[in-house]
């Protein structure tokens, strides 16, 4: 028996995810056959062209991938054998079969970061990150939310818009219709944000590990809540224009995404949750209540 049932899991989908993929097909399909047909008729080679892009971004990937080997460290049983007991524990409670290298670059630009086309797929950590992560098991959490998210987000297939993506990407008349692909990818982000506290069911553990992607491992300690918090209900009030700030982008805000983990750790784990915002003074736990529905 699995560590993490197929209810558990499914349970961690962001909500919304299924009805955005739903959308992503429904006007997104029709579009594309669209798209490739009036290509054609204009110019004759769209297959040719889109299995050139296709080649490109697998060609890019593999170079990208060797790039990797040569310049960083694999982790193995030989390196950093901790990360890899890590990874093993994550594919198992995950019920995950297949390889997925990681590697870790000294590049201050990347925290951590999941790379798949085909079956070209690694993750990508950054030193620092991990610096931090293996200090204590109690830390070694965090980097578990970390990969966790990664593999769990395999295991839900969340790459299945990744060629209607490209076609998009592909036809300069049609990339404003990526706007119905990224509220999907957007979804998916949550749900690997909610997995990856599945797996480690550590609350605290989980909203640092998140934290020190928003900001750093020098800074995240010096995070409020309470700003943070701010920050949310700002966004909420300027809804409209925080609509726009993120309508291009296949990522949530980050701010976003550490406020509906919380929600994610109200319903999941309501007891570890109680005592995480223990400690925050009534006013901050009045507005954390008052827009944790949101999420």
């Amino acid at each position: 028996m699995p560590f993490i049932s197929d209810q558990a899991f499914l349970g961690a989908t962001y909500p919304k995810e299924n009805s955005r993929f739903t959308i992503a097909m429904v006007v997104g399909v029709p579009i594309a056959i669209l798209g490739l047909i009036l290509t054609l008729v204009s110019f004759g080679l769209i297959f040719v062209y889109v299995g050139l892009i296709l080649f490109i971004v697998w060609f890019s990937l593999s170079i990208a991938k060797m790039s990797l080997i040569g310049n960083s460290v694999h982790v193995t049983q030989t390196n950093f054998p901790e990360i890899i007991e890590i990874y093993q524990r994550v594919k198992s409670d995950l019920s995950y079969q297949k390889d997925l290298p990681i590697y870790i670059v000294n590049d201050g630009e990347v925290n951590a970061l999941l790379a798949k086309f085909f079956k070209t797929k690694f993750i990508i950590l950054n030193s620092e990150l991990v610096k931090d992560m293996i200090q204590s098991s109690e830390k070694q959490q965090q980097l578990t939310w970390v990969i966790a998210r990664f593999i769990g987000a395999l295991k839900a297939k969340h790459f299945k818009t990744t060629l209607l993506k490209l076609i998009f990407e592909s036809i300069e008349k049609i990339k404003m219709f990526n706007l119905f692909l990224l509220p999907y990818e957007r979804a998916t982000q949550y749900t690997g944000d909610n997995i990856g506290m599945l797996v480690t069911g550590d609350v605290e553990q989980s909203v640092a590990a998140l934290n020190k992607l928003m900001i750093g491992n020098d800074l995240h300690q010096k995070v409020s809540f309470k700003g943070v918090l701010d920050q949310g209900m700002q966004l909420d009030q300027q809804a409209i224009f925080a609509f726009f700030a993120r309508a291009f982008s296949t990522h949530p805000h980050l701010v976003n995404r550490y406020l509906n983990l919380l929600a994610f750790a109200n319903k999941a784990y309501p007891e570890q949750f109680n005592a995480y915002i223990d400690t925050f003074d009534n006013q901050t736990k009045h507005k954390l209540f008052r827009i944790l529905p949101h999420y």
